[in-house]
């Protein structure tokens, strides 16, 4: 039973491995939802929108219940507690009970409602430093959402890389068995040696070492674009390759003013500056006073449970505090704060030019990788023709076998460059719409000017 059940699993497990079929599109969009990355990202932008509600909260009025209870027979607390009770009566004038009076109780309920109407701007300050915060994570989130599109591109395109890969150097094990088959006929044959022969097996050898090489590189690409799209490392797909290739980019210009506007990294050290500056003004806010109204009130009762003696009262009251002297703090704060923001407005003057060097790097980059295409392309067509050559001369016995494996080794060479061309190519044109800040836009162009800058 057992061996009909393994000859089962043996039968049908290609199909139960069927890979499924994946474009980059569906790449990207299993990336975007599965990232951990930006899963992340996501529960940062909901706490700091939570944070946004919080700030809001320090302007509406704080309620607290306060319950308190004591036992004293402290002279000034025993006269207090009977008047707040307003169980005072003309005996307890007497100087003996003012002095010694016996062991008093009291349950005090309070209620008390604290309106903030200015503290020195810590409420406006902090609401606004939260709605600062809140976008400043929204554009966070859509800096790792380009990250990530870019990163999955990338696994992808190696991916597809690896495979072609490993389809040239099939063909290349492929051209080495059938020279190996015409050796040993040539040698039986009595028409070559058997260095030839044996020259023939090396190569064959070398080809197939190069295969398996080929065929690890597939498998670590595949994980790696799995682990980029958040799936079981195991998963197998089948590629969906896209065809043609990037065109034209246009202008360097624009390119540029697509970085300073679109660049969401850009717009979080944009907001870096404007909490610096937010800093600054809190500094200010610290040499002015403080105002709050509060209500209280409150029930004083001997004993709540058995119905003795109580009374109630309430207090309203307007409480301003003038901040006159604090040590010098204040002013030190102040100065601390102003150079901070002038800290934080360099670092962004040097982030921005480092924007734009990425932009005219990867510019440039893709200007050199279609070039460099051109020419593998021409290279190809060359090393064809040049082995249909010697293999022509070979099979007349006009060459040697080394002058047909070293032109089969260098059509290998060639094809191979002419595919990392292509996917060089691909890959500084993925490069360029990061650096631009254009990874959710399939063409190359950018299709808007630079009006303003962040």
């Amino acid at each position: 039973m057992r061996k009909v059940i393994l000859g089962l699993i043996l039968v049908f497990w290609p199909v139960l491995v069927r890979a499924e079929p994946l474009s980059l599109e569906q790449a990207q969009q299993k990336a975007l939802s599965g990232n951990p990355l930006l899963r992340a990202a996501r529960s940062e932008v909901e706490a700091a929108r939570s944070g946004v509600a919080e700030a809001r909260g320090a302007f509406l009025p704080r309620v607290d219940l306060r319950l308190i209870y004591a036992r004293t027979d402290s002279p000034v607390q025993v006269f207090s507690y009977k008047l707040a009770q307003e169980n005072f009566r003309a005996e307890d004038f007497l100087l003996d009970h003012l002095n010694h009076p016996v062991d008093y109780t009291n349950w005090q309920t309070q209620f008390v409602v604290t309106q903030p109407i200015f503290n020195q701007g810590r409420e406006i300050i902090g609401y606004r430093r939260a709605k600062i915060a809140l976008s400043q994570a929204e554009n966070y989130l859509e800096a790792v959402k380009q990250r990530v599109l870019f990163e999955t591109e990338r696994a992808y395109l190696n991916w597809l890389l690896a495979l072609e890969r490993v389809r040239v150097m099939e063909e290349a094990v492929r051209t080495a068995r059938e020279n190996l088959r015409v050796a040993e006929s040539r040698y039986r044959a009595g028409r070559a040696l058997k260095s030839d022969l044996l020259e023939a097996r090396v190569f064959l050898s070398r080809q197939e070492k190069d295969l398996a090489s080929a065929r690890h590189q597939a498998e670590v690409a595949a994980s790696a674009l799995n682990l980029v799209m958040g799936v079981p490392l195991e998963t197998r797909w089948e590629p969906v390759p896209e065809e043609g290739l990037p065109g034209d980019p246009g202008p360097l210009k624009n390119w540029l003013c697509a970085a300073l506007n679109r660049r969401p990294d850009l717009r979080v050290e944009a907001h870096r500056v404007k909490l610096a500056e937010l800093a600054v003004r809190e500094a200010r806010f610290r040499f002015l006073p403080s105002l709050n109204l509060k209500g209280i009130y409150e029930k004083n009762a001997q004993d709540p449970l058995s119905g003795g003696a109580d009374g109630d009262a309430y207090t309203l009251m307007a409480e301003l505090n003038f901040n006159l002297f604090r040590g010098l703090q204040d002013k030190a704060h102040l100065a601390r704060s102003r150079a901070e923001l002038l800290a934080a407005r360099e670092r962004f003057r040097q982030y921005r030019r480092e924007v734009e060097h990425q932009v005219r790097e990867a510019y440039s980059r893709y200007l050199t990788a279609r070039k460099e295409y051109q020419v593998t392309e021409r290279a190809v067509a060359q090393a064809e023709e040049g082995l249909r050559i010697i293999r022509q001369r070979y099979q007349a016995g006009l060459a040697l076998l080394v002058e047909l494996q070293d032109a089969e080794t260098a059509l290998k060479r060639a094809r191979l460059l002419r595919l990392e061309a292509i996917y060089g190519l691909r890959l500084a044109e993925s490069g360029l719409r990061f650096a631009a800040g254009l990874m959710d836009e399939r063409r190359t162009m950018p299709a808007e000017a630079c009006h303003e800058k962040p």
